[in-house]
């Protein structure tokens, strides 16, 4: 009876393996390979790396080394020795190497495999790091064969879901790990929004009015079995970019709003109040009445919605006419286009602005609302925050994983970082120089999210006009969106109540820092006590 060899004895580097694959092709047997990163062996990748061992004589497995991994924060989760055991304990792997390169070109080079075994979905995929090795394959007599899809998980999807759990469970050992890298303390807070005060911001949008119907408890109508609302107060609320430029006014900066506007009685009023905040208010002229939203609600609780029937139309050349307005305004050091999908951005008017005043505007931020708005027209901006649900909405992906995702948005767009909201499962920032960052919600139970995601866009920006890194940018604006989300309706958050936020921030995690085990605490770097930097 035969014995198998340790598995151990599988892990082979690529010099030796050369001599191996001589000996094949004398001994006429063929070789199939498979390359990837394997940080969890699950069993989409069983199935593959089965249906690859039915390819070849001998199938052989090479895995991407930890320096080249870029998958996301602390990934791999498993270093390359303990990856390359995992697969060389699979009885159809007869050997692993850990591929010194970031991708498999050369290897496939060297060892010239009959058959490259890919999964499913590379089978209509034009990657060029995929065409390369396909190519090389080729020019060795080795041909592509792609395994079947009849089962598919995602090692990303399955880590960034277990993360997520973990985080919801513990976001303050969340924070303090961001803490010991990033200067969270309000006393650094307060700095980022002093050097930001003064700066010049452009912002470009719709405006919306926000109207909240408070109704006595709801009843079912004798008519017909419907809901019946009774109106017992209103509300309104400025909203859309109006909102956005009265945050940034309370930040401390120079704010010019520029946004369609009518000349009716209401429209009038609306003005006045968003210059009486020392905004500045650029007319695009049209003839529609401001757009309204009206949200009936019971106890706090919204029970129906009613949406604006405003839509704008602008044609095509008006894009040049805001372009030669900036520029002759002298320019800004940060623009921020919201599009809450009402008409202004049609015709690429985002895109096309951003690409003529690209000289002329220090930072340039972007966000969408709705399903009519569309984060693919903002090419060439720096930082965009949507909100997963709108990610998705954009690329027309409900099950890829987040990182693909935030990957192939900023490819299309051009976008230096990406921050994806979600709901109490926090924020991810993808960002093209410091890599992938994740930080927990911070407004345990919500009381309207409305708002929330302008003011985190908002506080971000003028955190990273003050100088903030992108890690301390999605603190300070998750600090906002909590404020935001702890209040019923539309309110402007200043930089005085985020900065408050944050010492009440760090005064109730004082107890979970001064319990975590001494060993955590010793091995972050050295900072004040707890006591002065408050988070």
């Amino acid at each position: 009876m035969p014995v198998q060899p340790r598995y151990r004895d599988k892990l082979i580097g690529v010099a030796a393996f050369e001599k191996l694959r001589e000996q094949l092709r004398s001994s006429g047997l063929t070789l199939a390979h498979c390359h990837g990163c394997f940080d969890i062996v699950h069993p989409g990748h069983v199935r593959h790396l089965h249906f690859a061992a039915d390819q070849g004589d001998r199938l052989v497995v090479s895995l991407t080394p930890d320096r080249f991994v870029n998958k996301g924060p602390n990934r791999p989760m498993f270093n390359e020795r303990l990856r390359a055991e995992n697969l060389a304990a699979l009885e159809f792997v007869d050997w692993v190497i850990v591929n010194d390169a970031p991708t498999s070109a050369e290897l496939l080079g060297r060892i010239q495999p009959d058959r490259y075994i890919k999964g499913a979905e590379y089978e209509h995929n034009l990657d060029p790091r995929f065409e390369q090795e396909r190519a090389i394959v080729e020019q060795h007599g080795g041909r592509v064969v792609f395994s079947p899809n009849d089962i598919v998980y995602s090692s990303s999807a399955i880590i960034e879901s277990l993360r997520s759990i973990a985080q919801a469970a513990e976001p303050e050992s969340t924070l303090f790990s961001l803490a010991s890298e990033h200067d969270l303390s309000s006393f650094a807070i307060a700095d980022c929004f002093e050097q930001a005060r003064g700066k010049r911001v452009l912002v470009l949008s719709e405006c919306i009015v926000d109207q909240y119907a408070h109704c006595q408890h709801p009843e079912v109508a004798q008519e017909h079995p419907m809901l019946s609302l009774i109106p017992d107060r209103e509300e309104q609320f400025d909203g859309g970019g109006a909102v956005i430029a009265k945050h940034l006014a309370a930040m401390g900066l120079d704010v010019t709003l520029c946004t369609p506007l009518g000349h009716d009685p209401d429209t009038m009023a609306f003005v006045e109040r968003i210059e009486s905040k020392g905004i500045r208010v650029e007319r695009i002229a049209c003839a529609q009445p401001l757009p309204r939203k009206l949200r009936y609600l019971v106890r706090g609780e919204k029970m129906m919605k009613i949406d604006s029937s405003t839509r704008y139309a602008l044609p095509e050349c008006f894009a040049q006419d805001l372009i030669d307005r900036i520029v002759q305004a002298g320019g800004y050091d940060a623009m921020f286009i919201a599009d809450f999908g009402l008409g202004l951005f049609a015709n690429r008017l985002a895109s096309n602005v951003i690409d003529g005043v690209r000289h002329h505007v220090g930072m340039i931020l972007g966000d969408v609302s709705g399903r009519r708005a569309q984060l693919s027209e903002m090419r060439g901006a720096d930082v965009l925050c949507p909100c997963e649900v709108e990610l998705r909405q954009t690329m027309h992906a409900e099950d890829e994983p987040l990182s693909q995702l935030a990957t192939r948005a900023m490819e299309i767009t051009g976008a230096r970082t990406i921050c994806v909201t979600r709901a109490a499962q926090g924020m991810v920032i993808f960002d093209r120089e410091s890599g992938v960052h994740a930080l927990p919600a911070l407004c345990a139970h919500p009381v309207d999210v409305l708002g929330c995601g302008d003011a985190l866009l908002t506080a971000m920006g003028a955190a990273l006009l003050g100088g903030a890194d992108r890690v301390q940018a999605g603190y300070i604006g998750s600090l906002a969106a909590a404020i935001e989300g702890e209040t019923l309706g539309n309110i402007e958050v200043g930089s005085s109540q985020i900065v408050s936020r944050s010492r009440q921030l760090g005064a109730s995690l004082l107890p979970v820092i001064e319990a975590l085990p001494d060993s955590v605490i010793e091995h972050t770097p050295a900072r004040p006590a707890p006591t002065q930097t408050t988070l």
